[in-house]
């Protein structure tokens, strides 16, 4: 299947992050001298290649923009390590907060609290709208849900039978993408989707449940991976099942494990998300915020509060092109 549909443009973004006209090595950004030495945090969603990438597009801006950046994701999916993490952030008075919320209803409270305390946070990843952060940056997850789900309908010629994996039947993210795959599928009255399975971001539970799927649907056609870990661990489950090429897989992130198994032609399509994009303009959107101040800085955020990064479908007939795009573009590849 060959798609080209390869898209790493974000002038929003540019234009957001340029405003203020000083170069900062090759990128743009706010140049009003601040205060104190600027300090700014960044928390996961679990320990994963997905967010190891965020860590080192956040760590990149700050050496970039010359100011700290910490980095903290719980070893797997935990709502109260992240509110403690969040609680000791707002203890240490950092400049600014970006944050992928696992819950983002729980998280609420404690985010409205920094900000409360004059330390500005916004929401990557997966959006908390309730949480009264700034404003979002990641991938629109009900789009690209779409944009899944309208791959796999082509890719099964509108007919057959699909289960999805995800990680959170919490995280908005989660629940946006299996939206909006859900309603891209429903215009083709011959894809069933037949289960829904959550391994709460945990490694070896997301490769059960793939085998179990296997097991319980013979003539499963194709699985929807929502989350980092699900798509692998079909690919790895299809593999041993020795199903390869036949049972169709589409899923999300393009972490080396992904890639692997795209070259290998087991994971169909993925799409790819920003994730170093992702750390690395939410650092550089919270430096603009604590130099520019709260007022001026909202007037660069869209009304939405939304700034969507944008996706990739990458596929095996892509992927070289897709790698040059990511190293044109500085971002380290590791496979």
């Amino acid at each position: 299947m060959k798609n080209k549909r390869i898209l790493l443009v974000i002038p929003v973004l540019i234009l957001l992050l340029s405003a203020c006209g000083e170069r900062v090595k090759k990128r743009e950004v706010g140049v009003v001298q601040p205060p104190k030495e600027l300090e700014f945090a960044v928390l996961g969603k679990s320990i994963h290649p997905y967010w190891d990438e965020v860590r080192m597009g956040a760590e990149a801006a700050g050496k970039d923009l010359g100011v700290k950046v910490y980095f903290y994701a719980p070893s797997k999916e935990d709502v109260r390590a992240q509110i403690s993490q969040l609680e000791s952030y707002i203890s240490s008075k950092v400049s600014g907060i970006s944050f992928g919320a696992s819950d983002p209803d729980a998280i609420a409270d404690t985010i409205k609290k920094a900000m409360d305390m004059g330390i500005p946070c916004v929401a990557i990843d997966t959006d908390a709208p309730k949480s009264e952060r700034l404003a979002y940056l990641g991938t629109g997850n009900y789009e690209a849900g779409k944009i899944a789900g309208e791959t796999l309908a082509k890719v099964l010629g509108g007919k057959g039978k699909v289960i999805i994996l995800t990680g959170s039947l919490t995280a908005l993210n989660s629940l946006e993408r299996m939206q909006g795959f859900k309603d891209a599928v429903s215009k083709y009255p011959g894809i069933k989707i037949v289960d829904t399975v959550c391994d709460y971001e945990d490694q070896s539970k997301a490769v059960a449940n793939a085998e179990a799927a296997l097991s319980a649907h013979p003539d499963l056609s194709a699985f929807y991976g929502v989350y980092a870990f699900d798509g692998p661990a079909a690919a790895l489950a299809v593999e041993r099942a020795n199903k390869a090429g036949k049972i169709k897989i589409v899923c999300f992130d393009t972490t080396p494990e992904h890639m692997e198994y795209i070259k290998k032609g087991v994971i169909t399509a993925t799409i790819g998300q920003r994730p170093y994009m992702m750390g690395y303009l939410s650092v550089m959107l919270l430096n603009n915020i604590a130099r520019a101040g709260k007022e001026k800085a909202l007037m660069m955020i869209p009304k939405d509060k939304k700034i969507d990064t944008g996706v990739d479908i990458v596929t095996k007939d892509n992927i070289d092109e897709y790698r040059k795009k990511l190293e044109e573009l500085g971002i380290p590849v590791k496979w």
